[in-house]
């Protein structure tokens, strides 16, 4: 494992050391008095996320300013491979060496680590109104991914919408093909899997007459994706907190068959992101960080919801999961270092990345339109347990379903058969 480690030593921090705690109110609470009393703090990172406050950063300065008024002696930033985030975190947190951490950790490590009692109850020691002021995306998130009743998330510092998947479509192709324009059937009422299915038929074919097939109505999808887009979940819980399997349920079973219909009945749905740049597909289903590459497409693109389904009268928007600053369960100072996000993660700093991140990926305003939608209509279930599994791991419930429709069996009994071992996983993980 290769892990870099930078430690900025706060000399002058040291010498302003003796000018007292400093009280501070940020944009979602009254800290009160704030003093690291000269502690060293540490960033464990897969990507330097704090860069952007150092000498050179579009925010310079705020780190300097933050470590002088806390009384911070110096901060360390521990990066790490994306993949060694989760053990790092862990083998800190055991040998005690994360007292004045702040973790930013992909959504990958999060059941590992809450599971572990590594990460701290930020409800705790924050009162109601402070996730009230939060993004719906993040107060969502809160919720749904709460563990024993506690919640973790706090941190206005992360681009908790990058990991949003929307249908984007090749505007040319559409048009080079004869077909509708996705902007005009959402406005009619008319963007449904029914007419996606329809139009996607009809742009899969051979375009160079050597008898193969190489423009594709859709991508490949995750099919946990489209039981969401179908108004279903992995998992539920009920009005008592209680977590409990659901892909079995009519909403789950009828996005698995949707993935079925597509891919292996009109096999209309099979290549991914290379061959959508390449200009080979109509409709794929990507994430909005994958929207930054839009600039080397040779064709003009436009950006969708999911569509309306027989079980849902609107189309969702799918937040996924995406990374998170987290503090783990033996920090020292919660609460100081909870302010000290604050102080480099305003919410008006996230607001205007916001907008930012959604003006750099549109090419129309139309998707424009539908991007601030989303920011306020995301389908709060949309928050996978992965510790179920993933799509090509056959040995986790999740994984089974995925292989065993693909080996012909129904969706409705691939999501039945796993239920029971699926349901023991669940209410082991919550002590249910």
């Amino acid at each position: 494992m290769s892990v870099k480690r930078v430690l900025v030593l706060g000399a002058i921090v040291l010498a302003l050391a003796a000018s007292g705690a400093f009280a501070y109110t940020s944009d979602r609470m009254d800290f009160g008095e704030i003093d690291f009393g000269g502690a060293t703090v540490s960033f464990l990172m897969h990507w330097d996320g704090i860069a952007q406050f150092e000498e050179g950063g579009a925010r310079a300065g705020t780190l300097r300013e933050a470590m002088e008024l806390f009384n911070i002696g110096g901060y360390e930033k521990v990066i790490v491979g994306w993949g060694d985030v989760g053990d790092t975190a862990l083998n800190r947190f055991m040998a005690g060496e994360s007292k004045y951490d702040l973790w930013r950790t992909p959504f990958a490590y999060y059941w590992g680590l809450v599971s572990r009692g590594a990460l701290f109850p930020v409800n705790e020691i924050l009162p109601p109104e402070y996730f009230e002021l939060l993004p719906k995306i993040t107060r969502d998130r809160n919720y749904e991914l709460a563990y024993n009743g506690q919640m973790y998330f706090f941190s206005a510092g992360v681009d908790d919408y990058g990991h949003a998947v929307f249908v984007v479509f090749n505007r040319d192709l559409l048009a080079n093909e004869g077909l509708e324009d996705p902007y005009e059937l959402l406005a009619r009422g008319e963007w449904t899997f029914e007419k996606v299915t329809e139009m996607a038929r009809k742009a899969t074919r051979d375009t160079d007459g050597d008898g193969i097939v190489d423009q594709w109505g859709l991508s490949d999808i995750d099919p946990k994706n489209l039981v969401y887009a179908y108004g279903g979940a992995v998992t539920r819980r009920d009005e008592n907190g209680r977590v409990y399997w659901s892909l079995d349920e009519p909403e789950g079973v009828a996005g698995l068959r949707q993935w079925v219909d597509w891919r292996k009945v009109d096999q209309i749905a099979d290549k991914g992101e290379n061959e959508f740049s390449a200009g080979q597909i109509a409709m794929a289903f990507l994430p909005f960080y994958y929207l930054g590459n839009h600039t080397s497409w040779p064709f003009t693109h436009g950006i969708m919801p999911f569509p309306k389904s027989p079980y849902n009268d609107e189309p969702i928007f799918l937040p996924g999961a995406a990374d998170a600053w987290f503090v783990p369960a033996n920090a020292e100072y919660p609460l100081g270092l909870i302010a000290l996000d604050n102080y480099l993660f305003t919410l008006d700093n996230y607001y205007e990345d916001l907008d930012n991140y959604i003006a750099s990926r549109v090419a129309d305003k139309q998707a424009y339109e539908i991007l601030y939608q989303a920011v306020e209509s995301f389908w709060p279930e949309d928050y996978y347990m992965n510790f179920l599994g993933g799509r090509w791991d056959g040995s986790l419930p999740y994984g089974k379903v995925c292989g065993d429709i693909n080996n012909n069996v129904s969706p409705a009994t691939a999501a039945a058969e796993v239920k029971q071992t699926a349901q023991a996983m669940i209410d082991e993980m919550f002590g249910q």
